[in-house]
């Protein structure tokens, strides 16, 4: 999946097939794309300018003139010094590891077991990791909500009680359908944590808590390489935490 396609994947399914079929175009043919009018981009899908305009007003941007800023601010590559793959990913794993704080994910966990409810929030390609993490928690009987369908994120903040647990995922923590939530739920509740692949990001520094990798970014003619399997890694770390403490817990409750 490329980055344009990522970025706006909340807003598909709400595109006509004119719309979506302007969007795959921009993603195959981004360079191309980049120095398009608005008149030009409409000539090449074969539609008109109110199609293009309608669909940047679906994907939350106020026109073609911010779609257009977007694009310009996509890199076409972004690799890292260290081109072998294995290298990479054997430096950004000792790297998250070491910086680890496992104090950190006691506070989480204890909070998770304290939680009535755990509601996980992810889209794009972080959904796989949303759902593997709510199926993690569903086995051991915790009571869990995953939230993926742009309709439900817009109304999380109604469906908050008092002692939920609301864990938002996502690789780079600027997807702004992620952000947009999480601002909102940080008035309902303190009980946020974030998981991400870049620690200074605007999402991690909205929520109470947050686990972040140390990743590289890789993108690569507009497609985006940066490893998820951290994220993958950090759930399973604070799941077992987590797992260990609940029964404790239960242990002591008898």
């Amino acid at each position: 999946m490329g980055k344009i396609i990522e970025h706006f994947a909340h807003a598909i399914p709400s595109l006509t097939h004119a719309e979506k079929h302007v969007l795959y175009y921009i993603e195959s043919n981004l360079e191309k794309a980049r120095q398009l009018s608005l008149t030009g981009m409409a000539e090449a899908n074969s539609v008109s300018t109110t199609t293009i305009v309608r669909m940047c007003h679906k994907l939350g941007l106020e026109g073609f003139t911010e779609l257009k800023f977007f694009m310009k601010g996509i890199e076409e590559a972004q690799l890292p010094a260290e081109k072998n793959p294995l290298e990479r990913y054997r430096h950004d794993l000792n790297n998250t590891l070491s910086s680890i704080q496992l104090e950190e994910i006691d506070k989480i966990a204890d909070q998770i077991v304290q939680s009535s409810r755990v509601i996980i929030v992810a889209v794009g390609l972080s959904k796989m990791m949303g759902e593997y993490f709510s199926k993690l928690f569903m086995q051991v009987n915790k009571t869990t909500i995953y939230v993926y369908e742009s309709h439900i994120i817009d109304i999380l903040t109604n469906m908050l009680e008092h002692k939920d647990m609301v864990i938002f995922i996502s690789s780079s923590g600027e997807t702004k359908t992620i952000t947009k939530i999480a601002e909102k739920v940080k008035y309902k509740t303190r009980q946020t944590l974030a998981i991400t692949n870049s620690p200074d990001s605007k999402l991690a520094n909205l929520c109470e808590h947050s686990l972040s990798a140390s990743v590289q970014q890789v993108t690569y003619a507009g497609y985006d390489l940066t490893a998820r399997s951290t994220l993958i890694m950090l759930i399973d770390l604070l799941f077992e935490v987590f797992l260990k403490k609940e029964l404790e817990a239960k242990k002591k409750r008898k």
